[in-house]
């Protein structure tokens, strides 16, 4: 009988080299484990940086995004600045006093700086001399100025004395306001408050269609005619005209032109016929056009519908005679 003993040790051994495997796996298991966790940590770590970059990136961009709009504000305000003086080199406005005739002479003795030959610049310059000036050179002054203008420059006057001082005015002069483009030369405004029997009116003259229009202050419309490059200087050559005039250099034709006109109605309805600047100042009034009457074989009567103007050559003053057909047509019209 044999014993085969070589065999079981076989058998016997086969564990230890089991066990051996074992513990090389676990061995294995433990440095797996550590690298998870250094894995895990390491990744903590890189979320933290990942935050870090969003928030400064993040604060970085609102902090360009609030310079952008500094710069943006700071760049709006200096165009804004250059456009107010473009349009200040543009638009030349001032105040000015037309003797209705030739004798009609202003004191400018005392203050040639502002006073000159029928002829009263700004309105600042007359409230800045008025200011230095004594009491009896102030009432020298006001004779012939601008009543609005004294009781402006005259803080410390009373009610009653502001009235007493607008009842010696002379009344030999009108005045009128010039609003003149000198950049495109496109048009003229002119403003006269208070032409001597007259009605309150604003002249616009269109030099790119060739109208003028009235406005009518007190009956709240407008009127619009031909436009008459004789009577009316163009913008530049008026500008210096008034400047002439100022300085002593020329003197106001103040021969007086009558012109009779009368209303068409019914009123327009396309302003674009008129142009735009006349369409500004007439939106949302009713615009009448004009037709010139021969006076010769209209009967002369009193007229309420008188509007004057200076413009360069002559006084020129528009009699319309038919206004009380405005008030009549506008009491007829559904949309009234």
């Amino acid at each position: 009988m044999t014993i085969i003993t070589k065999a079981i040790t076989e058998k016997k051994e086969q564990p230890l080299f089991i066990a051996e495997n074992s513990a090389e796996n676990g061995k294995r298991d433990a440095e797996a484990q550590c690298l998870k966790s250094d894995v895990g940590g390491h990744y903590f770590v890189s979320r933290r940086s990942i935050y870090r970059i969003h928030m400064t990136a993040t604060f970085l961009l609102f902090l360009v995004a609030f310079i952008i709009l500094i710069i943006g504000v700071i760049g709006g305000l200096y165009i804004y600045r250059q456009y107010a003086k473009t349009q200040m080199h543009r638009f030349k406005t001032g105040w000015y006093s037309i003797p209705y005739d030739k004798s009609s002479k202003m004191p400018y003795t005392l203050y040639k700086d502002a006073v000159h030959d029928g002829l009263v610049a700004d309105s600042n310059l007359i409230i800045q001399e008025l200011g230095s000036a004594t009491e009896q050179e102030a009432m020298d002054i006001m004779k012939n100025i601008d009543s609005g203008l004294i009781i402006k420059g005259l803080k410390k006057a009373t009610d009653q004395e502001a009235m007493d001082i607008a009842k010696n005015i002379d009344k030999n002069f009108f005045k009128e306001r010039f609003e003149i483009d000198l950049e495109n030369e496109h048009y003229e405004k002119i403003d006269v408050p208070d032409f001597r029997g007259g009605r309150q009116g604003r002249f616009v003259h269109d030099f790119n269609i060739n109208k003028t229009g009235i406005i009518d202050i007190d009956g709240q419309c407008c009127f619009v005619m031909p436009l008459d490059r004789q009577a009316v200087l163009p913008p530049r050559n008026m500008y210096d005209l008034l400047r002439k005039m100022y300085n002593g250099y020329y003197e106001v034709d103040t021969e007086i032109v009558r012109k009779t006109m009368k209303v068409v109605t019914p009123p327009i309805s396309d302003y674009s016929v008129v142009g735009t600047y006349i369409a500004r100042e007439c939106q949302n009034l009713p615009t009448y056009m004009l037709t010139k009457v021969n006076s010769n074989v209209v009967k002369r009567s009193i007229s309420n519908g008188v509007f004057g103007q200076f413009a360069g050559k002559n006084i020129i003053e528009f009699d319309i005679l038919n206004l009380e057909d405005i008030n009549a047509y506008n009491k007829k019209s559904p949309q009234n």
